[in-house]
């Protein structure tokens, strides 16, 4: 009996912390709200963090496509009329000599001015052996560039019937020639009215898009204003990025 009294009176000393056997329901209720909170900051979090990846790899893609495309034209455009660029003076005692004099019987560069603002087409010609596709080609080399229905880049080359896809998401290609006029100046004319073999210059414009649609993209139904080849500004709201790139090239056979 006296234990029993004992351990009574030294549970009415505990402190209250030390008898607490539950959580009310008021505080459940605030843990509980607390929790939402931490999960929706950390939902909001992943969201924005996940659209900021999609811009980044959107650009990416867009910069990637642009240096393909330009660095593609404007070495064909540089060839144009002349041997394909092959470093062949490594074994020369005189690496600054000048190649020899090469006559060109073909029809350099050519264009096409697109109907009613649409694509353009530009044909490149050069001494070479393989043409855009690496078919075999009996000399002089004959690339078409064009943009099928399909918002590609295609070139058809002579070695081959059947043309070739080398880009997609390429939506127009727009392509003026710059050459002196009789007044003195120089302009860039488009190809129906430059006269070509007087052109020495050539300045390409591609309008890029990335490949993600507007279901793909979290930020897909936000509009975009952007400024085409054609100096235009247009504004678009279907989900996708377009970013129009231009270089301007020297024909380096025309060029004293």
């Amino acid at each position: 009996m006296k234990s029993i009294d004992h351990l009574a009176a030294r549970s009415r000393n505990l402190p209250e912390a030390a008898t607490q056997r539950g959580l009310s329901l008021i505080e459940l209720m605030i843990a509980m709200v607390i929790g939402l909170f931490l999960i929706a900051v950390i939902g909001v979090l992943f969201v924005n963090s996940k659209t900021t990846y999609l811009s980044q790899d959107a650009n990416s893609r867009l910069q990637e496509n642009a240096r393909f495309a330009i660095e593609l034209l404007g070495r064909q455009a540089r060839m144009a009329g002349a041997p394909d660029i092959k470093f062949t003076q490594l074994g020369s005692t005189n690496l600054f000599a000048k190649p020899p004099v090469f006559a060109f019987t073909g029809t350099p560069i050519a264009g096409v001015n697109g109907a009613s603002n649409s694509s353009d087409t530009i044909t490149t010609s050069y001494d070479g052996t393989t043409d855009c596709l690496g078919h075999t080609v009996t000399s002089p080399v004959v690339n078409l560039f064009r943009i099928n229905a399909q918002k590609q880049l295609e070139c058809l080359g002579n070695g081959s019937a059947t043309a070739g896809v080398l880009l997609d998401d390429v939506e127009d290609l727009q392509v003026v020639y710059g050459q002196p006029t009789s007044s003195g100046n120089y302009s860039y004319l488009t190809a129906n009215v430059a006269t070509m073999s007087a052109a020495t210059a050539a300045r390409v414009c591609v309008l890029l898009r990335t490949k993600a649609d507007v279901n793909k993209r979290a930020n897909g139904a936000q509009s975009q204003t952007y400024v085409d080849c054609l100096g235009s500004s247009v504004a678009s709201s279907d989900g996708y990025l377009r970013r129009a790139v231009s270089m301007t090239v020297n024909l380096r056979n025309r060029i004293n």
